[in-house]
């Protein structure tokens, strides 16, 4: 049964990254669906934003949960720098076909026959999830955009650096990828955030962030290009939007 009214069963990540590939394969440029340009950091965040709100929502995504196993172990495309920053240097600073090279990866395995899935090495526990049936009806209601950035105010603390657990290296655009990320997945699930519009429209009206600009560059320009200080400060502002129009409940 569905958590809420409106909320449907969630698209898996890898439908969802096939889409993109699909749509940037047909087109020589950018913007392009769900990511708008190809910064490879930025969509790197923006697949973990969108990996965040599954985890929230409690799906079971099956043998999708091996892309991970197979991309290390078997095909053995994982630079120690991170695929992202890896690829980027393997095409000399070409987002876009950095970024194809690793949606490459996602259509060579969703092709991939049920006994080759059987046979990559799982050590994440529980049964191995070739075996799994994807369950991909939420579990828990959807859980706003705010109460995310909250949890990870919460979890970073006051530790300088541990913005990486969330985005890898601390840059504005990744988290504003993240963010992104989590936000497209409630909304194919049909969730409605109409907190976050509400969050944004605030940011413009009373925290000088000019019309028609997203928080990235206006932030990261009153931090002095400090961009955990950037980030810091939009999640300030989180609390003080919530402590201002508290989230019913």
């Amino acid at each position: 049964m569905n958590p809420q009214p409106g909320v449907k069963p969630v698209i898996p990540m890898k439908d969802m990254l096939l889409r993109i590939r699909e749509d940037m394969r047909s087109r020589t440029s950018g913007p392009y669906l769900y990511i708008g340009m190809s910064d490879i950091g930025r969509v790197r965040c923006f697949i973990g934003g969108y990996g965040e709100c599954l985890r929230a929502f409690g799906v079971e995504e099956g043998p999708d949960d091996l892309f991970g196993h197979w991309m290390f172990n078997v095909k053995q495309a994982f630079p120690a720098q991170g695929w992202d920053n890896g690829y980027l240097e393997e095409f000399h600073g070409d987002h876009r076909r950095a970024v194809l090279k690793y949606l490459d990866f996602v259509a060579e395995f969703r092709a991939l026959p049920l006994e080759a899935l059987a046979s990559i090495e799982w050590n994440g526990g529980g049964e191995h999830p070739s075996v799994r049936v994807p369950s991909l009806v939420p579990v828990h209601p959807p859980k706003p955009t705010l109460d995310m950035l909250l949890e990870v105010r919460q979890e970073i603390g006051d530790r300088q650096g541990r913005l990486f657990l969330f985005i890898g290296p601390i840059e504005v655009k990744r988290m504003a990828g993240f963010i992104d990320g989590y936000r497209l997945c409630l909304a194919l699930a049909g969730a409605r955030d109409e907190e976050y519009p509400r969050f944004e429209r605030w940011l413009h009206e009373e925290k000088g962030v000019p019309a028609g600009q997203d928080w990235t560059l206006p932030f990261l320009e009153s931090r002095e290009g400090d961009a955990e200080r950037a980030i810091r400060r939009l999640l300030e502002c989180v609390v003080e939007f919530r402590s201002l129009h508290p989230s019913p409940r």
